[in-house]
């Protein structure tokens, strides 16, 4: 049995005064000293006052040979991380995940915090403007030319991010710092700056002026994209509808972005601190979160990813076939639709210090076994690739198996090795490694690095059938495997 058929498409001010006749003054009085405004006479451009300046050329220079270049823009993810395409590529092609150098901006994608989202639109905002119409160029924290170095993620390289907002091809000495301009404007704290100790002051009095000034996350007022609000009950359903129309329409505004929810499900996958659960609805249910006679007949099955950090997840909650009950806040994402963040610190070891908003095991997985019991569903790999190429959402998310054997015909694996993205003959749809893999059982230490090791065999796959967006706007399906057992090679 498959899941029930889902015929639609997933490409588819703050006032001064108090009011009279309260006792409150209308007007603040010079003795009060009120805050100075930005651009004031006291105001200080430390962007562009001279003081920080890109001292080398870039033109012609290959980034990952002389740790400087031109690049384009792939993704804003966050206010202070991006990711670039090189322009110059004579020693890599590889794209340049920069984290900003000498700043710290609240979170914005895995956990979510008060003023992240600003300082994000904020960064997005002036990398799309360069990428339009003018110029960004990429250094690492280092004097002169030279290879850069990888962070200690051993993926990510601490960046600094020059650009020119409306000029293509500026001159070096004619760009910005926008890692300075996301402190000047109260976006970020200052962090890590010794390795540029010539623009540390630069930095710290940009970062008081703003505290100063009180400009956004120092203006002790709350964020305005931030939800303080309590829980409302969500279902996994409604989250899906939610995402399908998002992606069908760009456009679209959904009641649940940034909302507080509390959602159920059954833990269908874990792998890569991302945790996915899933339920059946009804096809009343169905009907009544779609609306307009729009129900799948015989009910549907609904999931979704839960970013729960980089913290360890006691194994009690991560087990397969778990039911649990989380606090969380659902935010759209461009490349991965709905996700559910906020989930980090809530997976307590201890049962007698579970609060009200931290993780609760409804069912063990060894009694979960009737209505809330974790189904998953096999597709023949054609199957799979139909509804892939069809941009179905029928199983997006959820647990599936595939029936027979599929042949590699590709593999990327990522410059640090810890991911491995498969392709696969006559198939629309790829394979995520996000662990350590060794092939052969009968060889449990010898770990498969390289792309020759996978083309040509094949393996029998099961996992979570998600997607993320391309930076161009294309879909890519993917499986991914929560362990080895769920990628098996075929002798």
């Amino acid at each position: 049995m498959k899941f029930k058929k889902l015929v639609t498409s997933l490409v588819a001010i703050l006032s001064v005064g108090v009011i009279a006749g309260c006792g409150g003054k209308s007007d603040p009085t010079p003795s009060e000293d009120p805050t100075p405004q930005r651009g004031d006479a006291n105001w200080i451009d430390y962007v562009n006052n001279g003081d920080v300046k890109l001292q080398l050329d870039y033109k012609g220079h290959d980034f990952y040979k002389d740790g400087i270049g031109e690049v384009t823009l792939k993704a804003s993810i966050d206010g202070d991380t991006a990711h670039f395409n090189p322009v110059v590529t004579k020693t890599s092609n590889l794209a340049i995940k920069s984290r900003y150098y000498g700043i710290d901006t609240p979170e914005s994608t895995g956990r979510i915090q008060p003023w992240g989202k600003p300082a994000s639109n904020f960064n997005k905002e002036k990398l799309e403007l360069a990428a339009e119409n003018g110029t960004i160029v990429v250094s690492t924290a280092q004097d002169g030319y030279g290879v850069p170095q990888y962070d200690s993620t051993g993926s990510r390289f601490v960046s600094l991010i020059w650009i020119h907002e409306t000029k293509k091809n500026a001159n070096f000495d004619e760009l910005y710092l926008l890692n300075l301009a996301i402190v000047q404007e109260g976006y970020s704290w200052v962090k890590s700056v010794s390795d540029m100790p010539d623009y540390a002051d630069t930095f710290y009095a940009a970062e008081k002026q703003a505290q100063t000034y009180k400009l956004n996350l120092f203006s002790g007022e709350e964020d305005p994209l931030f939800n303080y609000g309590g829980y409302e009950d969500t279902s996994l359903l409604d989250l899906k509808v939610a995402t399908e129309n998002y992606i069908r329409d760009p456009g679209y505004v959904s009641p649940l972005d940034g909302a507080n929810v509390r959602i159920r499900g059954t833990v269908a996958g874990f792998a890569n601190g991302i945790m996915y659960i899933q339920s059946y609805f009804s096809q009343e249910e169905s009907e009544s979160a779609r609306g307009d006679g729009q129900g799948i007949p015989g009910g549907e099955y609904a999931s979704i990813n839960i970013f729960c950090g980089m913290s360890s997840v006691p194994t009690k909650y991560r087990k397969i076939n778990t039911y649990i009950e989380l606090c969380v806040k659902a935010v759209y994402s461009e490349l991965f639709g709905f996700q559910l963040t906020g989930a980090e610190g809530h997976f307590k070891i201890v049962d007698s210090e579970i609060e009200d908003d931290d993780c609760h095991i409804l069912l063990k997985a060894e009694d979960n076994l009737d209505d809330q019991k974790l189904y998953i569903a096999d597709y023949s790999p054609s199957e799979l690739s139909a509804i892939a190429s069809q941009g179905s959402s029928e199983c997006l998310n959820c647990a599936i198996n595939l029936t027979s054997s599929v042949k590699c015909s590709d593999a990327y694996i990522s410059t640090d090795g810890t991911e491995i993205t498969l392709s696969f003959e006559n198939c629309a749809f790829q394979g995520f490694i996000t662990f350590t893999y060794a092939g052969d059982p009968d060889w449990p230490r010898d770990y498969w690095t390289s792309k020759e090791q996978y083309i040509g065999k094949s393996f029998l796959l099961s996992g979570i059938y998600t997607y993320h967006k391309t930076q161009s706007g294309n879909i890519k399906y993917q499986i991914v495997f929560n362990d080895a057992s769920d990628i098996v090679w075929v002798k």
